[in-house]
């Protein structure tokens, strides 16, 4: 395979799916590249070093020291190929773990993305990639003596350096990006899920607080002005722990479970929570119609997403329906075959959409939702991004559908 033809299937999985998947990926057309036998990815994690993938899944997570070969990659920023049995720095637990012997290793510094700039010191790398071979593929070097180390930027005057090397340093910008956008989306998760716990504590305290005030001197709480503050104090708190969560939602998406399941299965458990939702708001003579083709068959599907996706599309139906009183209100659910596609709809007799936020559906936090938080119809969007789909909408009068195609 031409190298353009690998650089643009990782761009392609970039841009659908995790930046997991996209680190896996490039891992595989590296050890290809290079013509080895497996390969692995490390990043920094505290004092260690940690496999964040590997081809051999029992590697992932473990840890090594800095004084291992990975770690004398990382720190003094070398290019190393090595015969591991006769290197005192091989960690013997990545042999525990994947129960064999590793044989020849080639380990190349990850540049991080922050560069340098004027006299500041050079930025750590990011990691590590590790190619691992059977046999020696330097015919004219012998490793098992003592290794053959290259600072970087040296080692493209040295014999190793060559078209294939050439190549999967081309890509190691690619890794160490990847390797960011998984730290900061990891980083990013653990704050807000911190958020959301905050958020719920100061809802808990502002209503003790209103308690107290009425244990010691209710007449305060008879006030107009103080009553409003504590309504203003109590959905603030409210709206930003929604928020949180509907974040930490987000984050999941690019973590995708596809398994074998069938679609008219996941419309029958959506439209089952929707009349669960209409019940709890009351919503007069609401009603269900399921009209699915039994003819469709199981396919990879990631069912919780899209459940998660169809139910943000039913909740903001059913609530826009309750909210105008709409008489006899209905939720429509179709699926078909369109030659080999999925093709959904979800609509509802409601009262339709404004101009201005149908227009700005799955922009994040375009909403005129008094309460809400703009991301559920972007999440679900993302969510059909994820299946390699589409999601239209159209709404009048009469209503409002959503078709997607899958």
């Amino acid at each position: 395979m031409l190298m353009e033809e690998h650089l643009q299937k990782i761009v392609q999985i970039s841009l659908g799916t995790s930046p997991e998947n996209m680190l896996k990926t490039s891992l595989e057309i590296c050890t290809e590249l290079a013509g080895g036998d497996s390969g692995s990815i490390l990043g920094e994690e505290g004092p260690a070093l940690q496999f964040l993938f590997s081809d051999v899944e029992e590697l992932i997570g473990i840890r090594v020291p800095f004084d291992s070969i990975a770690g004398a990659t990382v720190s003094k920023n070398l290019v190393i190929y090595t015969h591991a049995p006769s290197d005192k720095r091989h960690f013997e637990g990545v042999d525990q773990k994947i129960k064999k012997q590793t044989n020849y290793l080639l380990s190349i510094p990850i540049p991080s993305i922050h560069q340098s700039s004027g006299n500041r010191k050079p930025a750590k790398n990011a990691g590590a990639l590790q190619i691992l071979f059977n046999e020696n593929v330097f015919q004219d070097i012998d490793v098992t003596k003592g290794p053959r180390e290259f600072d970087l930027k040296d080692f493209k005057d040295s014999e190793f350096y060559s078209d294939k090397l050439k190549n999967i340093f081309m890509l190691l910008p690619i890794i160490a990006f990847g390797m960011e956008v998984m730290t900061l989306r990891q980083t990013s998760y653990q704050v807000i899920h911190e958020l959301k716990n905050k958020m719920i504590s100061s809802l808990s305290w502002t209503r003790y607080l209103k308690e107290d005030i009425g244990a010691t001197n209710p007449e305060l709480l008879e006030r107009a002005n103080i009553m409003e503050d504590f309504k203003l104090a109590e959905s603030g708190s409210l709206e930003g722990a929604e928020l949180a969560k509907n974040y930490l939602q987000f984050t999941k998406i690019y973590t995708p479970n596809f398994e074998s399941c069938n679609i008219n299965d996941v419309l029958k458990e959506v439209a089952s929570s929707a009349k669960t939702l209409a019940a709890s708001l009351n919503a007069v003579g609401f009603d269900v119609r399921l009209e699915l083709d039994e003819n469709i068959q199981n396919r990879e599907l990631d069912a919780g997403k899209l459940k998660m996706a169809f139910y943000n599309l039913c909740k903001n139906a059913v609530e826009a329906m309750v909210e105008r009183r709409t008489v006899n209100p209905t939720l429509y659910f179709t699926s078909e075959l369109q030659d080999k596609d999925l093709l959904i709809t979800i609509a509802d007799n409601g009262p339709g959409m404004p101009k201005e936020i149908a227009e700005n559906l799955f922009i994040p936090f375009k909403t005129k939702k008094e309460g809400g938080t703009g991301l559920g119809l972007t999440i679900a969007k993302k969510i059909i991004d994820l299946h390699v789909g589409t999601i239209k909408c159209s709404t009048g009068d009469s209503g409002t559908k959503f078709a997607i195609l899958i």
